[in-house]
């Protein structure tokens, strides 16, 4: 029984039943829409394909491992593990994600950071679900890796896509103003690498670009979902163009290329691929300019921070975290098992990719931002001379005052006149008329005597 009256508890219910289907709605929407993407590219790849039997149900049940693939969950086909799934998917989901919570965020007018936990929570929760459903529909994944990718996935996205929109400015109130400063620096840093892994890749695809051409078939069909899977690896190259110039370099199967170290062997038939030398050379060293640039890049950004060195220095610090941390992540959805084969594994060495983006930040970095930015006056040390003369002008000073005091009496009893003048008759005047004036009693002449 309801304490409200019928129609108050109508509009009590109201915002209630609204804000749960906002939040409902930003949790289902994308995995539906990214289910459909996901069949769309399947059925045109397959209905391309030169002998290929199309039917519904084959392509909605392959799409489900593909949903699983594109939210980079590791895949166990036919006994084999496939780990090195394309990043433009994901990033096409991370996308949709971001847009759908920030329109939930819009419609139900959150005022602070805490409001946003039931949105980022209802839509990690729906993937997780997801996931691990079809996880155990297909066999395709184990229940972890499809209820906690998925969901991790999701956070992620929706995270990203309230900072963008700004609902979580009051978090980066409550932050230390210079660590603010270098998640930024940081966010640039990270983008500048990423422009520099583009560069390489398209260097690379330029000088061997008769050979990626060779590689599509004669049919169209096949042509189709062969420029189909190069694109939705481009991200992947352009990891590997940021580990070659960071010197991890990139590893597939028996080929090895670092700037440093080059080792030749087997690349699969895929035009993206390219890309890769196929032999070293002498001069590849001097790809490490490119990093040490981005380091001192994200050093001038820093150099007004702070009037203090040492503090700008602390975000360099975060800076650098940052973009090695970007980097790590990059290099772990890039790369990954390929089924157990000649080609196996596709490696950008992430952990190593990690470790040298925070060093090729934070040293250019920190020189960088200690001397283009402002430095404090700092006052001049004093030392044991500097004391023994200070306490000998202490020792004096007291004889100094004790002069100058008896100097200032001499000159004090010089200024005095020796004779007091008389007084002047009108004073004399005035005196005896105050003396009449009194009041005393006349006294007998005898006694005046």
């Amino acid at each position: 029984m309801s304490l409200y009256p019928p129609d108050v508890e109508d509009d009590v219910d109201e915002p209630i039943r609204s804000r749960a289907r906002v939040l409902l709605v930003a949790g289902i929407g994308p995995l539906f829409v990214g289910y459909a993407g996901v069949v769309v590219v399947l059925a045109l790849v397959i209905s391309v394909a030169t002998k290929a039997d199309v039917s519904t149900v084959s392509v909605l049940s392959a799409a489900m491992p593909g949903w699983l693939a594109a939210y980079q969950v590791l895949l166990r086909l036919d006994g084999h593990d496939l780990g090195a799934l394309p990043l433009l998917p994901t990033l096409l989901i991370i996308l949709l994600i971001g847009r759908a919570v920030t329109n939930a965020a819009d419609r139900i007018e959150i005022d602070s950071a805490r409001d946003t936990l039931p949105i980022i929570a209802t839509v990690s929760a729906t993937h997780a679900i997801a996931g691990a459903v079809l996880a155990e529909v297909t066999s395709s994944a184990s229940l972890a890796a499809g209820l906690l990718v998925p969901a991790g996935i999701a956070a992620l996205a929706a995270v990203i896509g309230l900072a963008r929109r700004g609902y979580l400015d009051d978090v980066f109130d409550r932050v230390d103003e210079l660590a603010v400063h270098g998640l930024w620096a940081g966010l640039i840093g990270l983008g500048t690498m990423i422009g520099v892994g583009t560069v390489l890749f398209l260097l690379g695809l330029g000088t061997s670009f008769t050979t990626a051409a060779a590689l599509f078939s004669p049919g169209i069909g096949d042509s189709v979902g062969m420029f189909l899977l190069s694109v939705a690896y481009l991200p992947n190259a352009v990891v590997g163009g940021m580990s070659f110039a960071a010197g991890p370099g990139v590893t597939i199967g028996q080929l090895t290329a670092t700037p440093l170290h080059f080792t030749g062997g087997p690349l699969p038939g895929v035009p993206v691929l390219a890309a890769l030398p196929e032999t070293g050379a002498a001069w590849w060293p001097l790809f490490f300019l490119l990093p040490l640039g981005v380091g001192a890049f994200v050093g001038w950004i820093l150099r007004d921070a702070s009037e203090d060195p040492i503090a700008r220095l602390r975000a360099v610090g975060a800076a650098a975290v940052v973009v090695a941390g970007g980097c790590l992540l990059l290099a772990i959805g890039a790369g990954g098992r390929l089924a157990d084969g000649m080609f196996d594994p596709l490696s950008m060495h992430p952990w190593s990719i990690g470790l040298a983006m925070l060093l090729w930040i934070a040293l250019p970095g920190a020189t960088v931002t200690w001397w283009a930015g402002p430095r404090l006056v700092m006052m001049p040390s004093r030392g044991l001379l500097d004391d023994a003369i200070e306490a000998e002008a202490a020792a004096e000073e007291p004889e100094d005052v004790t002069d100058s005091a008896e100097n200032e009496a001499e000159e004090d009893v010089e200024e005095e006149p020796a004779d007091e003048p008389e007084p002047s008759e009108p004073v004399a005047q005035d005196t005896d008329e105050q003396a009449e004036d009194t009041d005393e009693p006349d006294l007998p002449e005898e006694i005046e005597k």
